[in-house]
């Protein structure tokens, strides 16, 4: 049988319009949409932000508490601290509500505690409403054991009362317990789990209800097997776990893995989990099941410029605490058009869940740590977020970070950003995490304590990348970050140029390099191919 001209030109047309994307980041991608919480290099991040991607910050209408009818005033020398505490408290004891300010400048020489769960504060937008903080928490609070202000608190700051006073009264203030306290035990796992999965079986279910927040415990063992997984369970020999991540054994911020989760359904000895898991959940890593205890949810901070009283930057991990909002033991919180300008240290998650930041700045002097991610802070988004250039000799000598996550934190993404700084990450093994659609002028410098594990756990993603500058400074770690995967960066020519901390095949893939791939933003387009699978499933089950 032959066919004619017509029927020749539409097959070719045909294949043309069908014709696949053979690039490294299409097949990725087209790996990633089969599986996409397996993925070995790929994960799972479009979890991430306030209520797990699925709904929108709220426009929360009310109950409104005006802070000018608690006595603060703006454009005047006194201060606000008592007044707008006041206003604070009034929210918390009506059960939540907006603490408004107007336009105009507000004096603080305190902190602003947030306590409780449904609280924001707003402005009447930015550049419009000024917080302006005449004193660091090292003035304000109280004085620094260990430097700590350096890279924790906020001189806005979302904290449960208890866990304050736990880390007020505890030996060694900040260095016990940073995250979530008064957790108790429900239940054991009864079999393994393989990463990906959203169903565990328990002991009991009793105290479990649909809807709960919970939080998955894994404990490292001596032979550092939870640690090497939390790398790609890559070969023995390839990281000297015992000599050179000795320090997360003594500390009771990393003996465990600790993750929270929302349960999604609870049947007969087991629970169906609202995300699937980012690791194995091995028997002998005692997989356990806690409540989550006190915590700060649905709060947040908008609309309003927050500005530090000029100081002089100070040495490396000596900053006096001139520090933005930080959410600590904090789930489903938000900053939303907020600035930040000459602070020692920008925004900051400790032990959070499901935070956002949109459309946030940080701008001025210092910015020791522009965004702190660490102690073990999952399922953040950082989104349409900018670190502007130094402006002065001295802001452009000073010791930067600039996108910091470390100490197990995993999940969390950076997305449509321009900045200066550095992708930092200071040990504790993160891992899963990503960096998408980012424009960066590359400057600064990675950290992290001695003998605390490596800089970098499995899968992180750096995905359409511009470096201006062409430092591949803490950007091209396909020589460095175990199954992981850099995709689409730009301007570098060279791998992070500091030695591997792993020995052998790392299994990590650099594709595309000088182009910009498809799709463009990795966190949308998951959270896009999520949203419609999960659509698809429902109608299907509806017919």
């Amino acid at each position: 049988m032959t066919f004619g001209p017509l029927h020749q030109l539409r097959a070719h047309l045909q294949r043309l319009f069908h014709k696949q994307d053979t690039s490294l980041a299409a097949q990725l991608w087209r790996d990633y949409t089969a599986h996409p919480s397996k993925h070995p290099r790929i994960p799972n991040v479009s979890y991430a932000g306030y209520q797990m991607g699925n709904q929108p910050i709220p426009n929360r209408a009310g109950p409104l508490f005006r802070v000018e009818e608690f006595g603060a005033h703006p454009d005047t020398s006194s201060e606000c601290d008592e007044a707008v505490a006041a206003a604070v408290h009034a929210a918390e004891e009506a059960g939540g509500g907006v603490v408004l300010f107007p336009e105009g400048i507000f004096y603080f020489s305190s902190v602003i505690w947030v306590h409780a769960s449904n609280v924001v504060i707003r402005g009447a937008g930015q550049g419009k409403t000024t917080l302006y903080f005449t004193q660091p928490l090292e003035a304000a609070y109280r004085h620094s054991r260990m430097g700590e202000w350096s890279w924790t608190g906020g001189l806005v700051w979302f904290l449960p009362r208890e866990l304050r006073h736990e880390l007020e009264t505890s030996d060694w203030a900040w260095g016990t317990n940073e995250g979530w306290t008064g957790n108790r035990e429900l239940a054991k796992l009864t079999q393994p789990v393989v990463r990906g999965t959203r169903r565990i079986h328990l002991t009991d279910t009793m105290e479990i209800l649909p809807g709960d927040e919970i939080i998955l415990t894994l404990t490292n063992t001596p032979d550092n097997s939870l640690l090497s997984h939390l790398c790609g369970d890559l070969p023995p020999g390839s990281y000297d776990f015992a000599q050179l991540a000795s320090s997360l054994h003594k500390q009771k911020n990393y003996r465990q893995l600790r993750w929270p989760v929302r349960v999604e359904a609870v049947e007969e000895n087991s629970l169906i989990l609202a995300q699937p898991t980012k690791v194995d959940l091995r028997l002998e890593w005692d997989p356990t099941v806690t409540s989550l205890g006190p915590h700060v949810r649905e709060s947040g901070i908008e609309d309003c410029t927050i500005r530090m009283h000029p100081s002089a930057q100070q040495p490396h991990n000596q900053d006096h605490g001139f520090n933005g909002p930080h959410f600590q033991a904090a789930l489903d919180c938000w900053a939303r058009r907020v600035e930040v300008i000459d602070a020692d240290n920008g925004f900051g998650f400790t032990s959070a869940k499901g935070i956002t930041l949109h459309q946030v700045a940080v701008s001025g002097r210092a910015r020791h740590h522009s965004f702190i991610c660490r102690e073990q802070s999952h399922d953040c988004l950082v989104h349409e977020f900018s670190i502007a250039a130094a402006t002065t000799a001295l802001a452009a000598q000073a010791l930067t970070h600039g996108l910091n996550v470390e100490g197990y934190s995993s999940g969390n993404v950076w997305s449509e950003g321009e900045m200066e700084g550095t992708f930092d990450s200071h040990r504790r093994v993160p891992f899963e995490n990503v960096r998408t659609c980012i424009r960066l002028t590359n400057t600064g410098s990675l950290g992290g304590a001695k003998k605390a594990g490596p800089h970098w756990g499995a899968r992180f993603v750096h995905w359409n990348v511009e470096v201006t500058n062409k430092r591949a400074f803490a950007v091209r770690l396909e020589h460095h970050a175990p199954y992981s995967a850099m995709v689409g960066v730009t301007g570098p020519s060279k791998p992070h140029p500091k030695p591997s901390e792993f020995s052998g095949d790392l299994h990590s893939i650099l594709a595309d390099v000088g182009t910009t791939v498809s799709p463009r933003n990795l966190y949308l387009a998951q959270l896009k191919h999520r949203l419609e699978s999960s659509a698809a499933r429902t109608r299907k089950e509806q017919l």
